[in-house]
């Protein structure tokens, strides 16, 4: 009692029970499924054999049979019966060294992830010191992205992570000359070629500091279009990834908003019907109607994180 046998050996004529009803009871509870069953039979029809294989029997002896035979059939099944329990073991071993190796690797993905912040997070400020306007416009775009992502119905986390990662997607232009990012007035056609370069310096930035996938994805695709027309790359439709067609809205909803060295800032609800009129256009038609949406959540933000006067 309490310790389960190497090795059942029963008769198939039994009082009470024959052998077979108990042979399928012990492989039937997975507590002893794995216990080898001998049914010793003096039946020789071949139908019981297989009634006994169907139970689960490990092997069966015929009577009269001799004591030597039977004890090299056990034999036989329990060294099987020892390796199973070895293997048993050993998988054991390898399941908890394999939820100890995914409990590390999980910690070292935490630790990069927050090493990887941290040295954006100092670009970003080298980013703020050079351009006085990029502190809270990183933290509207972040905003105004994570509320049209919960809107949009994303799983939080996702939601969590496009919020997060918005704030790295102009992180490319620390590469940018300060004569072409500093320019008052409007950039000659070189310039706006080399400062489009931002998305490619960002993607291979954040590449190199091993950021997460979205983090790359927004740093390089925030400037597609849907309708294939922006860059670096062309890309068009489903084939943007989807964090970046959200946060492209957003940075395009706070640069017409705010007030830039070549321009005023527009109006809110002007700003709202020129995204509107781009839906299906610059925009993704279901990043569109979920910031239309949104509305109130983005107003809220835009108060908030007004530039001063």
């Amino acid at each position: 009692k309490g310790q389960l046998p190497d090795l059942v050996v029963l008769d198939v004529m039994m009082p009470h029970m024959d052998g077979f009803s108990l042979c399928s009871i012990i492989k039937n509870n997975p507590a002893t499924a794995f216990i080898p069953v001998v049914l010793v039979t003096g039946l020789e029809d071949f139908r019981d054999k297989v009634r006994g294989l169907e139970a689960g029997a490990d092997d069966f002896i015929t009577k009269p049979f001799h004591p030597a035979e039977l004890r090299v059939r056990v034999k036989s099944l329990l060294r099987l019966k020892h390796l199973h329990d070895e293997l048993t073991y050993k998988n054991s071993l390898l399941e908890d060294r394999k939820l100890h190796l995914e409990k590390l690797v999980e910690e070292r993905t935490e630790e990069l992830e927050s090493l990887t912040i941290g040295i954006v997070g100092a670009l970003e400020m080298v980013n703020a010191l050079r351009d006085t306007d990029t502190g809270l416009h990183i933290k509207r775009v972040c905003a105004y992205s994570h509320a049209i992502a919960i809107q949009m119905g994303l799983p939080p986390e996702f939601a969590l992570k496009i919020r997060r990662y918005a704030s790295m997607h102009d992180v490319g232009k620390v590469g940018i000359p300060d004569a072409i990012l500093k320019k008052k007035g409007r950039l000659t056609h070189a310039e706006s070629q080399e400062m489009k370069k931002h998305t490619v310096y960002g993607y291979e930035l954040l590449v190199l500091a091993r950021a997460d996938k979205i983090a790359q994805n927004i740093a390089l695709y925030h400037h597609e279009r849907y309708d294939g027309k922006g860059y670096p790359k062309g890309l068009g439709g489903d084939g943007i990834p989807l964090e970046a067609r959200v946060v492209a809205l957003a940075d395009v909803f706070d640069a017409l908003t705010t007030r830039r060295c070549y321009k005023d800032p527009i109006p809110f609800e002007d700003a709202k019907r020129i995204i509107a009129g781009e839906r299906g256009l610059h925009f993704d038609p279901k990043v569109a109607d979920s910031f239309s949406s949104a509305t109130d959540d983005i107003r809220a933000i835009f108060e908030r994180y007004k530039d001063p006067e």
